[in-house]
């Protein structure tokens, strides 16, 4: 699940020198502790925080926008303050931090991922699309 997302991570970080320090992950995938957060960690090799409020969906985060959409037409607050003071103030978190063995079991993975792309590639080239 995370090998698409860390190509484009990737192309930002590696690419185009955009530095990361940290990251949260939010998303039902992070309902169970500690398992995706330890992956996501060693995929991306860097820390990655988890908070009470991540197993939200993307109906919660619609809601969240619209939210800061209403409040913050008169006072301009930035969407990172807005977050920080007003949703995720109080939330409890965690914070794993890359392990130097996962990181590189997931480099080895992530390099195999990579060598198969071409393959997915082939199966769609290969799969006529019917039209109606």
């Amino acid at each position: 699940a995370f090998s698409p997302v860390k190509i484009g991570m990737d192309v930002m970080t590696k690419d185009e020198g955009v530095a990361v320090d940290s990251l949260v992950g939010h998303g039902g995938i992070f309902t169970t502790p500690k398992v995706a957060q330890k992956i996501l960690a060693a995929a991306f090799n860097t820390p990655i925080k988890v908070m009470s409020t991540a197993a939200e969906g993307g109906a919660w985060g619609m809601a969240v926008l619209a939210d800061y959409l209403w409040h913050t037409n008169e006072d301009k607050t930035n969407l990172a303050d807005y977050l920080d003071g007003r949703v995720f103030a109080g939330a409890q978190s965690t914070t794993e931090a890359p392990d130097a063995d996962d990181v590189a079991g997931f480099e080895e993975f992530f390099e195999r991922f990579r060598k198969g792309l071409p393959i997915e590639h082939a199966a769609i080239e290969s799969v006529p699309l019917e039209t109606k």
